[in-house]
């Protein structure tokens, strides 16, 4: 005879085996089923695997408390002690400064920071591949002390992210291009070995979810499922705050749709995004989702696109 204590530990082993790999749904339905066996007294209940998908397969609201607390518990893992990470190159002039115009915008964000007290900041980078190659939060988080989250959803990049040793929290998802959250298809590009090392890290990190991918370089890669979150919905998770200084992102695709889709309960500072802007809808796309949250493209040179505070940019054009 299974005891209604046998059964709820069997429901939360359920729920910890399965939540974090299928399609993510109503999530209180684990506590519902918890409350079941202890107002059910003797009642007998049983969820298949069938069952237990069908339960975790609805629309949820992006910030929706279970949503965030499963976030939380399944996904988010914690920064490495400070110091774990020791860079080998000048984080003012990393080996890839040359490249394109990421030097200048590496320099702005230095520039816009250096008088804010260190310890203070909070940065979302989106798209860290590795956690160091090209990323414009390093020194944020080793000479400011910034607070940040890492999120890099290819499978393959994550396990580089944590071997890093950075001092901020990761999550091995993506950011939703959509409302919601929900399972989605990363494809991976294959990569040959022989490749110079700046041009393998290149093609390792333009991974990206297979709606933006041509239907002729599919051929060119290989795709992997992969759990996508609203970003707002990961940054409250893992940081708890609803307010970041820096925001990067940097996807192949979709960086407009995810901008779209954070809750304008999240609010941002400075906004940097690494997207090429192939026509002028999306240009002006850009500027208005910009305004919509008070913010004025400063920077913009090879794909790289950086906003800050209206009220910013106004005082420096008085000055």
């Amino acid at each position: 005879m299974v005891t209604i204590l046998e059964m709820e530990r069997i429901a939360s082993w359920a729920c910890r085996k399965y939540v974090r790999f299928l399609m993510l749904g109503a999530l209180s339905s684990c506590a519902f089923l918890n409350l079941a066996l202890h107002a059910g007294m003797g009642l007998t209940y049983y969820c298949s695997e069938e069952c237990m998908t069908q339960v975790l397969n609805g629309p949820l609201h992006s910030m929706d408390k279970d949503i965030v607390n499963h976030i939380r518990d399944y996904w988010v893992d914690p920064p490495a002690t400070k110091g774990t990470y020791k860079p080998t190159f000048n984080l003012e002039n990393p080996p890839w400064a040359t490249m394109g115009k990421w030097g200048e915008a590496n320099k702005m964000l230095i520039d816009y920071f250096k008088g804010m007290k260190d310890g203070y900041g909070t940065f979302v980078e989106v798209g860290a591949q590795d956690g160091e190659f090209m990323s414009l939060t390093l020194y944020l988080e080793l000479k400011k002390q910034f607070k940040g989250l890492l999120i890099e959803p290819n499978p393959i990049d994550y396990p580089k992210l944590r071997a890093r040793g950075r001092s901020a929290y990761t999550i091995n998802a993506c950011a939703a291009p959509y409302a919601g959250h929900r399972r989605d298809v990363l494809w991976l590009r294959d990569t040959p070995d022989n490749l110079p090392p700046i041009l393998h890290r290149i093609q390792e990190g333009s991974n990206r979810l297979l709606q933006f991918v041509s239907t002729e370089d599919q051929e060119l890669g290989k795709n992997v499922d992969i759990q996508c979150f609203n970003l707002a919905a990961m940054v409250k998770a893992a940081l708890g705050v609803s307010y970041v200084d820096v925001l990067t992102i940097s996807t192949h695709g979709g960086e407009l749709d995810i901008l779209h889709n954070i809750p304008m309960s999240l609010k941002f500072r400075v906004l940097v995004l690494m997207v090429p802007l192939a026509t002028s809808e999306e240009w002006e796309e850009l500027a208005a989702l910009g305004k919509r949250r008070g913010l004025t493209p400063v920077f913009d040179k090879n794909n790289i696109h950086i906003l800050i505070p209206s009220n910013q940019v106004a005082i420096e054009k008085k000055g």
